[in-house]
């Protein structure tokens, strides 16, 4: 993984060292619409004891290791970029997305406890992107009009916060009935890939439409103390984690510095 970072920023710096010649900069306002894939919580280690996991090891309730399944639901991103294009066929941006308002909605499966076991929490996330997108529309022999389709990735560094996570466990014979876990932080390596289109609207203006897969890391609970309804003094508890991707569609307007 660290190698293909570092190639990655290799290979952007040798591209900004490229002459300029005609292409310029641009800067960009984006606003997507994305749906968060599979965000299951895990114990990073199961065994641990001091202090001890919060799911621990063995099968649960269904068969599945102990653990809260769910996802982020869907949500909006607002992004801004600066950008420049350095040939014809190849441009490159930095680009900074803020993402809130994420809602966790899941299940867990505590071995032993009847009924469903909902789990909720909050998320957000802001990123910072270096980007490289391949022009289509800019090779030689290739006119396509106003449409200028392109290929896109980037590597960066994403912030997520995760607030207090809700265990309720409404079918429970038992008194317990509700833990609240720490929330927490991680700043993340992340990764996006893109597909999409430029659509000229004026020599200056460029309407942007794409699709994106985006990898943000993972969200984490701290390690601390988790609330019981039948222990409201608390317990001590090992953090857990649950990997951040998303797919989504942008629409956004490239405005160029002519």
């Amino acid at each position: 993984m660290k190698n293909i970072i570092l190639g990655f920023t290799l290979f952007l710096l040798c591209v900004t060292a490229l002459p300029a010649a005609a292409a310029g900069w641009y800067a960009s306002g984006t606003v997507g619409f994305e749906w968060s894939l599979a965000a299951d919580f895990s114990d990073p280690n199961p065994s641990a004891v001091k202090p001890p996991a919060l799911f621990g090891t063995g099968p649960g309730s269904d068969g599945r290791a102990i653990g809260a399944y769910g996802d982020f639901g869907r949500f909006p991103l607002v992004e801004a970029a600066l950008g420049k294009q350095f040939l014809p066929w190849l441009r490159s941006e930095l680009a900074f997305a803020w993402r809130p308002d994420m809602q966790y909605r899941g299940g867990a499966n505590f071995a032993r406890v009847p009924g469903e076991q909902p789990v909720s929490a909050r998320a957000d996330s802001v990123s910072g992107m270096v980007n490289l997108f391949f022009d289509i529309a800019g090779l030689n022999g290739v006119d396509l009009g106003r449409f200028q389709p392109y290929l896109g990735g980037g590597v960066g560094v994403a912030h997520n916060r995760l607030s207090e996570m809700t265990y309720l466990f409404p079918g429970n014979t038992k008194p317990h009935k509700v833990t609240i876990t720490p929330g927490g932080t991680k700043t993340d390596i992340a990764f996006m890939a893109a597909i999409g289109t430029g659509i000229a609207l004026t020599r200056q203006i460029v309407l942007d439409i794409s699709y994106r897969y985006t990898d943000l890391g993972h969200v984490e609970t701290d390690a601390g103390r988790m609330y019981l309804n039948t222990f409201p003094a608390g317990l001590d508890v090992a953090g857990t984690r649950a990997p951040l991707r998303t797919h989504g569609v942008f629409a956004g307007v490239r405005w160029l510095f002519l």
